[in-house]
């Protein structure tokens, strides 16, 4: 059997009209109603680049853990970073919608309002695309160096590649923790110009992991079923389980005390983020995003017979993939458009990135062996059991 995953023609046709239907609901999109479109693209990049840093940072803590039970799968997140590339590009289109997006970017709007006024030092055009070029220029830097010392481990004995993989894995836990958090508050946070929470961007870098590792699963459980992975077994898919409970608790916790401590504190400026969220046309998300995000994962996960089982772990990484979107979703548009439009555009531009992003990942997994033939924990990985 081949070491190496290759797209199949039927797989890859699937994923060219994916993207074709993407392509097809953006511009159908920007012709009727463009700022819906420019706030689509947004939730959508956020989306993708959030499942590409988690990936990264699940990787670097494997190694900088020495996690051997996960050495025969590390490959599939290191895979998934190569979004950031085209997601700079995406990033950086949306200069040119930026005042369908940010109340901060409409000409003018600092003469009338005194607290954007205040933030404009920080909250202005310029700045905020010179943001975007470093926090994509260390990324990518970053991930690229990891990757080239991951694909040297293939020459057998080269355990000064491993050394430096390690190394680089905790440079980059750093700099995605911080620049991302930053890059959330951003991107996201400041569409409420008049809101803020000392929450926001730890959280988006946190549960960055907690989405990654649901998608990590299906990349996983997918290549198994395609014959590679032959020694997966009951172990591994327990600690896999165990990472989408513990960060279930994770985001419970972390949407809690931000809705909590806002709440309670009864500051005018702060309570009006999640008024029309709590009490609106909004409410059924409000409510639906810790159901699908911490409650159903938590209380179905919480059995370990249960969470390992070979059709509620994918179920619930599933889940977790829709719970993303209904959070950035219920994030973005209230302080934006102010409009729940949720249709056609918003199913085909997701599948159109979604379609990208699969396209990269498995093309990117297709260029090198699926499983690090000469890692130094291999054969531990390989014999992991319960």
């Amino acid at each position: 059997m081949e070491h190496t995953y290759k797209p199949s023609p039927s797989t890859k046709v699937l994923l060219g009209v994916l993207i074709l239907l993407g392509l097809i609901g953006l511009g159908y999109g920007f012709a009727t109603d463009p700022a819906r479109s420019w706030n689509n693209l947004l939730i959508n990049n956020m989306y993708f680049i959030s499942i590409s840093i988690g990936a990264l940072l699940f990787y670097s803590l494997q190694l900088i853990t020495n996690s051997a039970w996960s050495a025969m799968f590390q490959r599939v997140p290191l895979a998934m970073g190569v979004f950031l590339l085209p997601g700079a590009l995406l990033m950086l289109l949306l200069y040119f919608g930026l005042p369908d997006i940010y109340q901060w970017a409409v000409p003018g709007i600092a003469g009338t309002d005194k607290l954007i006024a205040h933030k404009q030092p920080f909250l202005n055009v310029p700045f905020y695309m010179i943001r975007i070029i470093l926090y994509f220029t260390m990324w990518i830097a970053l991930f690229l160096v990891m990757r080239r010392y991951a694909l040297r481990q293939e020459k057998p004995g080269d355990l000064q590649s491993f050394y430096k993989s390690r190394y680089y894995a905790k440079v980059f836990i750093f700099v995605a923790t911080i620049f991302f958090s930053l890059a959330a508050m951003d991107w996201v946070m400041t569409i409420d110009a008049h809101w803020y929470s000392t929450l926001f961007g730890f959280r988006a870098a946190v549960t960055s992991i907690y989405y990654a590792v649901a998608v990590i699963i299906l990349f996983i459980l997918y290549l198994n079923k395609k014959g590679f992975f032959p020694a997966m077994n009951e172990a591994h898919r327990h600690d896999f389980a165990r990472y989408i409970f513990r960060f279930s608790i994770v985001f419970g916790y972390l949407w809690f005390m931000q809705f909590l401590i806002i709440w309670y504190a009864n500051i005018p400026e702060l309570t009006a983020y999640y008024y029309p969220r709590f009490v609106g046309e909004w409410q059924v998300l409000f409510y639906a995003e810790p159901l699908i995000n911490f409650a159903i994962p938590f209380v179905v996960m919480m059995s370990d017979v249960v969470g390992r089982h070979k059709v509620v772990m994918p179920t619930i990484s599933i889940l977790l993939i829709f719970g993303l979107w209904v959070s950035l979703y219920l994030q973005v548009m209230p302080g934006s458009t102010g409009v729940m439009q949720v249709g056609i555009m918003e199913l085909a531009v997701w599948l159109g990135y979604a379609g990208l992003f699969l396209w990269l990942v498995l093309h990117s997994l297709g260029r090198s062996s699926l499983v690090p033939s000469n890692h130094p924990q291999l054969e531990e990985s390989i014999h992991h059991h319960l």
